[in-house]
Protein backbone atom coordinates (compact mmCIF):
# COMPACT_ATOMS: atom_id res chain seq x y z
CA UNK A 1 0.00 0.00 0.00
CA UNK A 2 1.30 3.46 -1.03
CA UNK A 3 1.60 5.58 1.99
CA UNK A 4 2.71 8.92 0.42
CA UNK A 5 0.84 11.54 0.06
CA UNK A 6 -0.40 12.45 -3.32
CA UNK A 7 -0.80 16.08 -4.70
CA UNK A 8 -4.59 16.52 -4.88
CA UNK A 9 -4.04 16.13 -0.67
CA UNK A 10 -2.16 18.67 -0.45
CA UNK A 11 -4.73 20.60 -2.69
CA UNK A 12 -7.43 19.33 -1.14
CA UNK A 13 -5.81 20.74 2.78
CA UNK A 14 -4.59 23.61 1.61
CA UNK A 15 -8.43 24.49 0.89
CA UNK A 16 -9.09 23.86 4.32
CA UNK A 17 -6.12 25.33 5.79
CA UNK A 18 -6.77 28.36 4.16
CA UNK A 19 -10.94 28.15 4.89
CA UNK A 20 -9.68 27.68 8.71
CA UNK A 21 -7.21 30.83 8.53
CA UNK A 22 -10.07 33.06 7.01
CA UNK A 23 -12.29 31.53 9.89
CA UNK A 24 -9.60 32.55 12.58
CA UNK A 25 -10.34 36.13 11.88
CA UNK A 26 -13.90 36.01 13.31
CA UNK A 27 -15.41 38.55 11.40
CA UNK A 28 -16.72 39.09 8.23
CA UNK A 29 -15.05 39.77 4.88
CA UNK A 30 -17.28 43.25 4.94
CA UNK A 31 -15.89 44.30 8.32
CA UNK A 32 -12.43 42.96 7.38
CA UNK A 33 -12.19 45.27 4.39
CA UNK A 34 -13.72 48.22 6.49
CA UNK A 35 -11.31 48.03 8.28
CA UNK A 36 -8.28 47.41 6.03
CA UNK A 37 -8.88 49.74 3.78
CA UNK A 38 -11.20 52.83 5.55
CA UNK A 39 -9.73 52.98 9.18
CA UNK A 40 -6.27 52.16 9.04
CA UNK A 41 -3.17 54.31 7.08
CA UNK A 42 -2.10 51.90 4.51
CA UNK A 43 1.14 51.82 2.60
CA UNK A 44 0.88 53.76 -0.72
CA UNK A 45 2.06 50.15 -1.61
CA UNK A 46 0.03 47.47 0.09
CA UNK A 47 -1.86 45.09 -1.38
CA UNK A 48 -5.75 45.17 -2.04
CA UNK A 49 -7.86 43.47 0.71
CA UNK A 50 -8.85 40.81 -2.42
CA UNK A 51 -5.52 40.05 -2.89
CA UNK A 52 -4.54 38.21 0.87
CA UNK A 53 -6.92 35.14 0.17
CA UNK A 54 -5.33 34.17 -3.04
CA UNK A 55 -2.23 34.47 -2.12
CA UNK A 56 -2.24 32.59 1.21
CA UNK A 57 -3.76 29.85 -1.04
CA UNK A 58 -0.64 29.98 -2.57
CA UNK A 59 1.55 30.28 0.19
CA UNK A 60 -0.64 27.31 1.94
CA UNK A 61 -0.44 25.46 -0.78
CA UNK A 62 3.61 24.96 -0.85
CA UNK A 63 3.93 25.12 3.28
CA UNK A 64 2.13 22.35 2.61
CA UNK A 65 3.77 21.03 0.07
CA UNK A 66 6.89 21.46 2.09
CA UNK A 67 5.61 19.36 5.26
CA UNK A 68 4.94 16.99 2.63
CA UNK A 69 8.06 16.05 1.45
CA UNK A 70 10.03 16.72 4.75
CA UNK A 71 7.71 14.17 6.79
CA UNK A 72 8.66 11.80 3.49
CA UNK A 73 12.07 12.42 3.26
CA UNK A 74 14.46 10.36 5.78
CA UNK A 75 17.78 12.15 4.81
CA UNK A 76 17.38 15.91 5.19
CA UNK A 77 19.78 17.57 8.16
CA UNK A 78 17.93 19.63 10.61
CA UNK A 79 14.36 18.33 9.52
CA UNK A 80 13.57 18.68 13.28
CA UNK A 81 14.27 22.36 13.30
CA UNK A 82 12.17 22.45 9.81
CA UNK A 83 9.33 21.09 11.61
CA UNK A 84 9.29 23.13 14.52
CA UNK A 85 9.27 25.98 11.79
CA UNK A 86 6.45 24.94 10.04
CA UNK A 87 4.81 24.85 13.07
CA UNK A 88 5.61 27.98 14.11
CA UNK A 89 4.71 29.22 10.86
CA UNK A 90 1.46 27.65 11.10
CA UNK A 91 0.70 29.34 14.64
CA UNK A 92 1.49 32.80 13.23
CA UNK A 93 -0.98 32.16 10.18
CA UNK A 94 -3.90 31.04 12.37
CA UNK A 95 -3.14 33.50 15.07
CA UNK A 96 -2.74 37.19 12.67
CA UNK A 97 -6.55 37.44 12.23
CA UNK A 98 -6.65 37.44 15.85
CA UNK A 99 -4.06 39.75 16.33
CA UNK A 100 -4.83 42.02 13.67
CA UNK A 101 -8.83 42.40 13.05
CA UNK A 102 -10.28 41.57 16.71
CA UNK A 103 -7.63 43.25 18.74
CA UNK A 104 -6.57 45.61 16.36
CA UNK A 105 -2.87 45.70 17.10
CA UNK A 106 -0.79 46.73 13.77
CA UNK A 107 2.15 46.66 15.76
CA UNK A 108 1.81 43.05 16.76
CA UNK A 109 0.80 42.67 13.06
CA UNK A 110 4.08 43.83 11.56
CA UNK A 111 5.75 41.70 14.67
CA UNK A 112 4.26 38.60 13.58
CA UNK A 113 4.62 39.42 9.42
CA UNK A 114 8.27 39.61 10.22
CA UNK A 115 8.65 36.31 12.09
CA UNK A 116 6.70 35.13 9.31
CA UNK A 117 9.20 35.77 6.90
CA UNK A 118 12.37 35.29 9.22
CA UNK A 119 10.79 31.95 9.61
CA UNK A 120 10.18 31.36 5.75
CA UNK A 121 13.90 32.25 5.05
CA UNK A 122 15.47 30.83 7.32
CA UNK A 123 13.47 27.40 6.57
CA UNK A 124 14.66 27.99 3.13
CA UNK A 125 18.28 28.00 3.90
CA UNK A 126 18.24 25.27 6.57
CA UNK A 127 16.54 23.56 3.60
CA UNK A 128 18.29 24.18 0.81
CA UNK A 129 21.73 22.60 2.34
CA UNK A 130 20.01 18.75 1.89
CA UNK A 131 17.34 19.37 -0.58
CA UNK A 132 16.82 22.19 -3.24
CA UNK A 133 13.14 21.25 -4.04
CA UNK A 134 11.99 21.46 -0.11
CA UNK A 135 13.58 24.96 -0.05
CA UNK A 136 12.08 26.36 -2.85
CA UNK A 137 8.86 25.56 -1.30
CA UNK A 138 9.35 28.37 0.71
CA UNK A 139 10.49 30.82 -2.01
CA UNK A 140 5.83 32.81 -2.07
CA UNK A 141 5.86 32.75 1.50
CA UNK A 142 9.34 35.18 1.94
CA UNK A 143 8.20 37.32 -1.50
CA UNK A 144 4.73 37.86 0.15
CA UNK A 145 5.70 38.39 3.93
CA UNK A 146 9.11 40.31 2.81
CA UNK A 147 6.37 42.19 0.65
CA UNK A 148 3.90 42.32 2.98
CA UNK A 149 6.29 43.05 6.10
CA UNK A 150 7.21 46.49 4.69
CA UNK A 151 3.74 47.76 4.32
CA UNK A 152 3.16 46.39 7.81
CA UNK A 153 5.99 48.44 9.48
CA UNK A 154 4.52 51.03 7.39
CA UNK A 155 0.96 50.52 9.06
CA UNK A 156 2.73 50.27 12.60
CA UNK A 157 4.48 53.35 12.26
CA UNK A 158 1.10 55.32 10.89
CA UNK A 159 -1.76 54.19 13.29
CA UNK A 160 -2.18 54.30 16.56
CA UNK A 161 -2.37 50.74 18.68
CA UNK A 162 -5.12 51.13 20.81
CA UNK A 163 -4.46 48.05 22.70
CA UNK A 164 -1.57 49.34 24.69
CA UNK A 165 -3.30 53.06 23.78
CA UNK A 166 0.19 54.35 21.85
CA UNK A 167 -0.35 57.11 19.51
CA UNK A 168 1.43 56.43 16.12
CA UNK A 169 4.91 56.77 16.04
CA UNK A 170 5.18 58.50 12.30
CA UNK A 171 2.10 61.23 11.20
Amino acid sequence: MDKQIKWWQVALATIVVSVLGAFSTGITKKNERKLYEQKLKQAPWAPPAKLFGPAWAVNNYFLLKALKQLLESENISDKNKLLLKQVAIWLIFFSFGYVYFQKKRPLLAAVWTLADAWLAASSFFNAVKSDKKIAFNYLPLIGWTGYAGSAAIYQALKNPDPFINTKAALN
